[in-house]
């Protein structure tokens, strides 16, 4: 029961995201907190209930892991010191341009001659304000409205500690997200450990990317402006439920090798004459061809591009692992069926966009990020070590933004953000923990003669699909992708942990390779 409880939170969280606009709104983010501590709080419960942890089980996939948690709480350490008040001396040494900031638009700071205080918003004035006076008089309505009478000298004066962050508000709130995403990779590492819990996982992954391009597709139809056709808003380039095109086709990317991948191995199955796995390859198929049409019905250029580019790497996985030529040309079946299915439905849009890739230069949408780019590159040089605070992009690039110029609330390219927010420490952390990943779950002669080598192939492309999108797009500002990154992330470790754990156990003194192979099979 508490099994289904944890599996339950973690599908719930996959389908709630992209359905709830993509997680973006404040009360969507409430409820993916929520619900990522809870099922954090059942999955260690269970795990002291007689459900013991298991690691990845190889010493060195257990080293490499070590080195991930510990930039990741280094990461979150470095975040929590941004949003920690600081005295304007310190603030000066650690973040020159911040302490800038604070002298030019705070009146009073660090000793700094300012105008007069009355004029000053409450949150700048003294920690402890001036108490209201007991008992006003009550024929003087305006009584409560001004401060009590003072000595001479105004009582307190502005706040001289500050935070690194430039807007503490918004980093708390990120902060809250990046500790629940850290919550449900670790449930989805510590409680998915087995084949029969990971590919329910993936199917739950591949059926969310297929409800949200079908909902896209019937969407496109009959657009009447609003998401649902029942929410009004000002939407440019919506497209399922999420209100921008390029995060939908992030998330669907993300799930579509994932979905040729299961299909894939489901057909193994059915060669080797498991009946049980027909309805998932039908059901995996129809999945892949409906949200690749989707991605590119949805006019998103970045996700055509890193779609296409996930289709290459599958096939050059399976190229690597051999004997596999029925795969691919299973493969190039799907794309045709693909481009029938987007001829049907009409086509002229979709090339009328990719042809636009010819004029980059002048392309508004492409020469506006490259001018935002090019700006930012000021903003990271001005916060080296401590960046502006992790979420304040929108707000610390009003100060670099050209006069007359667009305002960009996200930066439409994730390094360049992190970068921003976080300084050259942040992008290290970030880097080292990647690399350790990346060096978990390469293993492709590992999956050699494994029938999971399917879903290996497939979350490696989806993951790295994901991640060449987001050089031109913040998909990871959106708690749908950022969230499908992470369950991935942990996924494809426990696969990799599991896989090495059955080949170690093969090749135990005394242990049958083919009775490990007829088991894969099954």
């Amino acid at each position: 029961m508490r099994n289904a409880g944890v599996e339950g939170g973690v599908y719930f969280l996959l389908l709630f995201t992209p359905l709830a606009f993509g997680g973006v709104e404040g009360w969507a983010l409430g409820v993916v907190e929520i619900v990522a501590a809870l099922t954090l709080l059942v999955w260690a419960w269970n795990r002291g209930e007689g459900e013991p942890s298991a690691g990845p089980g190889h010493p060195e996939i257990s080293g490499r892991l070590r080195v991930l948690w510990t930039t990741v709480a280094l990461f979150v350490l470095l975040v929590a010191v941004q949003i920690v008040p600081l005295p304007a001396g310190v603030i000066r040494a650690l973040s020159p341009r911040t302490h800038d900031l604070y002298a030019k638009t705070i009146p009073g700071y660090d000793g700094s001659p300012g105008g007069p205080r009355a004029d000053l918003p409450a949150w700048l004035v003294a920690r402890r304000p001036s108490p209201i006076a007991a008992a006003p008089d009550a024929n003087d309505r305006d009584a409560v409205l001004r401060a009590p009478p003072g000595p001479d000298s105004p009582p307190g004066g502005v706040a001289a500690w500050r935070t690194l962050s430039i807007y503490s508000f918004a980093t708390r709130q990120k902060l809250g997200l990046l500790l629940a995403l850290i919550a449900v990779f670790a449930v989805v590492l510590g409680h998915f450990r087995t084949r029969e819990r990971l590919f329910r996982l993936l199917a739950v992954a591949v059926f969310c990317g297929f409800a949200v391009s079908l909902l896209g597709i019937l969407q496109k139809f009959n657009w009447n402006g609003r998401l649902y056709w029942i929410r009004e808003g000002e939407f440019s380039n919506p497209f399922g439920p999420f209100v921008d095109r390029n995060t939908y086709a992030a998330f669907a990317g993300t799930t579509f090798p994932i979905a040729i991948g299961l299909m894939f191995g489901a057909r193994r199955r059915l060669a080797h004459g498991t009946v049980d796995a027909l309805p998932q390859f039908l059901f995996s198929g129809f999945a892949a061809i409906t949200t690749m049409v989707g991605i590119f019905y949805s006019l998103s250029r970045g996700g055509m591009i890193s779609t296409s580019l996930s289709v290459l790497i599958v096939a050059g996985l399976l190229a690597t692992y051999g004997r596999q030529k029925r795969e691919i040309a299973v493969l190039g079946l799907m794309l045709a069926l693909a481009a029938g299915f987007l001829f049907w439905i009409g086509p002229e849009r979709v090339l009328e966009r990719m042809g636009t890739l010819q004029q980059a230069q002048s392309d508004p949408s492409i020469y506006g990020r490259v001018e935002a780019w090019k700006h930012a590159v000021g903003m990271i040089a001005d916060h080296p070590i401590t960046g502006t605070g992790l979420g304040t992009f929108a707000f610390a690039f009003l100060r670099y933004a050209p006069p007359g110029g667009s305002w960009w609330n996200v930066a439409h390219n994730e390094y360049i953000e992190l970068l921003c927010d976080t300084g050259v420490p942040g992008a290290i952390l970030a880097l080292v923990g990647g690399g350790a990943w990346l060096l978990i779950v390469w293993r492709p002669g590992l999956f050699r003669e494994s029938h999971a080598r399917y879903a290996h192939a497939g979350i490696l492309a989806g993951i790295a699909a994901l991640l060449l999108h987001s050089c031109i797009t913040s998909n990871l500002q959106v708690p749908a992708n950022s969230l499908l990154l992470v369950v991935l992330g942990a996924a494809l470790i426990r696969l990799v942990g599991e896989e090495a754990h059955r080949e170690g156990s093969s090749a135990a003194p005394g242990s049958s390779p083919s009775r490990t192979r007829r088991r894969d099979r099954a």
